[in-house]
C-alpha cells in the first residue's frame, strides 16, 4: 500500500515571516535608503534574503505535508532560483568598482604633514628583511608618520576559507600540524622583525597580519586589505631574489602573477621593491637616482624620492629624460580603437603639462633648498639611446634606483622597447636596471600610481613579448 501526501498544506508556514522574511526585507531597504546606500547593494541583499530560505534544513522538512504538484513547484522554485540569483548579484553587485570611486590615494596627493599608511607584502623572512630596509627610507617624523600593516602571504590549500588575521602572538605547537606550524613560525619571525623595526622608530606603526588564500586570488584579499585600511601604496617583492652570483635567480614564478595582479586593480598606488642587498647599505649616506621620463607613475615615483631626501643623509639625484624628435612620437595602438588619435595627442598634451608643472615645483622648492638634491635632463631621439642613456647614468652609480613603471607615456619608442622586456611589470626603464645584462648592482624600486597605471596596466599585460631574450642585444 503506497502513502499519499496530504492535498492540505498549513498556509500559516507560507504566510509567517520566517518564509517571505518580509520584516528583514524591510529592515534592510529603509536604512539602506535612509543612509543614502547605493541601491544594487541593497537590492543584492534583498536577493539573498529570499534566497536563503528556501534552503533552510528546517524549513524543508516542514512543506513536506505539501501535495506532490505544489511540492514539484516549490523545488522547481529552488532551482529556478539557484541558477538566477547569483549572476543577477554578480551582475548588479561589482564591489571592485567601489576602490576606483574612491579619492586617489597616492604618495603624490598625501600632505607632507600627514601619515603615510603603506602595505607590505612578504612571503618569506628573507623578503622581511629587504621590505623593512626600504621603508626606514620613508623618513618617517612626528609629523609625517607611517603606518606599515606588513601581510605575510600563506599559499591556502585544500578547502578550508581564506583568512585574514592579525597576529596574536605564537601558539603552542601542536601534533599533526606540521605544516601549519611551519607558517606561524615563520609569521613569528616575521613579526619581530617588524615589532624591532617600531620600537627601533618612534613614528612608525606596525601591525602584521596573516593573509591564508589561495594564490590565484589573493590579490583580491590585498585589495580589500588596503581599501580597509585606507593605504597609499602596496610596496611588493620581486619574485627574483639576488644570489651569491650577483644575479637575479627566480625564486617561486607565481610571485610573478600576484605582483601583475596585484597592479591590475590594485586601490592605491603600487610598487615592486627588487632587492641587491639594501639592507647592507648605510641608512646615513644613501644616495638615490630617480629617472623621470614623463606620466603619472613618475611623478609618483618622485614624490616618493621627495619624501625620502627629507632623510639626514640621503641624497638625490633626479635625471629627467627629454623625448625629441622620434622618440617624442605619440602612440594610440595601446589605447581603445574607438579612441581618436586626436583624444590621445591632447592627453599626452596634458600630461606633459601636469609632469612640467610637477618637476618645476621640485625645482623651487627642492633643489633650490637643498644641496643634497641635483637635477639634471638628457635629451634622446630614439630607442636605440634609451639603453646608452641609462649606462652613461649607471656609471655615477647608487644605492637606489626609483622609476615609473610607465603607463600613460603615450610613446611609440616605448611601445617598441615594450616588446622586449622581460618582466612587463617593471616597464621598460625597470626591466633595463634589473636586467643582469645591464650589470647594476643597485636596488630598484618600480612606482605605479593609482587613477592612472592601475586602471590600464591590464592592457599591457596581454601585450606579452615574444622574444624576451632578444633585449640582450641592446642592454
Amino acid at each position: 500500500m503506497t502513502d499519499t501526501i496530504p492535498a492540505c498544506y498549513n498556509v500559516s508556514i507560507v504566510n509567517s515571516n520566517q518564509f517571505w522574511k518580509t520584516d528583514k526585507v524591510l529592515k534592510t531597504e529603509l536604512p539602506i535608503l535612509a543612509f543614502q546606500i547605493a541601491f544594487v547593494v541593497g537590492l543584492s541583499r534583498i536577493f539573498s534574503i529570499i534566497y536563503k530560505p528556501l534552503h533552510q534544513t528546517r524549513l524543508i522538512s516542514q512543506i513536506a505535508i505539501f501535495s506532490v504538484p505544489t511540492y514539484a513547484v516549490i523545488t522547481s522554485a529552488v532551482l529556478l532560483m539557484t541558477i538566477i540569483v547569483s549572476p543577477v548579484i554578480n551582475a548588479i553587485f561589482k564591489p571592485r568598482k567601489r576602490f576606483e570611486q574612491n579619492k586617489l590615494k597616492t604618495i603624490q596627493k598625501l600632505r607632507i604633514d600627514s601619515e603615510l599608511r603603506l602595505i607590505t607584502c612578504i612571503h618569506n623572512t628573507r623578503q622581511a628583511a629587504n621590505m623593512i630596509s626600504i621603508i626606514e627610507c620613508f623618513n618617517a617624523m612626528r609629523v609625517s608618520p607611517v603606518h606599515v600593516f606588513a601581510l605575510y602571504l600563506v599559499e591556502l590549500t585544500g578547502r578550508a576559507a581564506a583568512l585574514v588575521a592579525a597576529h596574536i602572538g605564537k601558539p603552542n605547537n601542536q601534533p599533526g600540524e606540521q605544516n601549519l606550524t611551519r607558517s606561524q613560525e615563520e609569521l613569528e619571525s616575521i613579526h619581530n622583525a617588524f615589532d624591532a623595526l617600531g620600537e627601533a622608530y618612534d613614528a612608525i606603526r606596525v601591525e602584521t597580519l596573516n593573509v591564508v588564500s589561495a594564490y590565484a586570488t589573493i590579490h583580491e584579499d590585498i585589495y580589500h586589505s588596503a581599501d580597509e585600511k585606507r593605504t597609499s601604496l602596496i610596496l611588493l617583492p620581486f619574485h627574483k631574489q639576488l644570489t651569491l652570483e650577483g644575479t637575479l635567480e627566480v625564486t617561486n614564478v607565481v610571485y610573478k602573477d600576484i605582483n601583475q595582479n596585484v597592479m591590475q586593480g590594485a586601490p592605491c598606488s603600487v610598487g615592486i621593491f627588487v632587492d641587491r642587498d639594501f639592507g647592507l647599505v648605510p641608512k646615513m649616506n644613501l644616495h638615490v637616482r630617480m629617472v623621470f621620463v614623463g606620466g603619472p607613475d613618475d611623478r609618483e615615483a618622485l614624490a616618493i624620492a621627495w619624501r625620502m631626501v627629507g632623510r639626514s643623509g640621503t641624497e638625490l639625484s633626479v635625471v629627467r629624460i627629454l623625448l625629441l624628435g622620434e622618440a617624442a612620437e605619440v602612440d594610440a595602438s595601446v589605447h581603445d580603437e574607438t579612441q581618436e588619435i586626436l583624444s590621445v595627442v591632447i592627453d599626452t598634451d596634458k600630461q606633459k603639462e601636469l609632469d612640467d608643472e610637477y618637476i618645476n615645483t621640485f625645482r623651487l622648492t627642492a633643489v633650490n633648498n637643498n644641496d643634497l638634491i641635483s637635477y639634471s635632463e638628457i635629451d634622446v631621439h630614439n630607442g636605440e639611446d634609451i639603453p646608452v642613456v641609462l649606462n652613461q647614468i649607471e656609471k655615477f652609480g647608487c644605492d637606489l634606483y626609483i622609476v615609473g613603471q610607465g603607463n600613460c607615456r603615450n610613446s611609440k619608442v616605448f611601445t617598441d622597447l615594450l616588446e622586449w622586456c622581460e618582466c612587463l611589470e617593471l616597464g621598460v626603464i625597470g626591466d633595463i636596471l634589473v636586467s643582469n645584462n645591464f650589470g647594476s648592482r643597485s636596488s630598484v624600486l618600480v612606482v605605479q600610481q593609482y587613477g592612472y597605471g592601475g586602471m590600464l596596466f591590464g592592457n599591457n599585460l596581454n601585450h606579452k613579448a615574444t622574444n624576451k631574450g632578444m633585449f640582450e642585444s641592446v642592454v
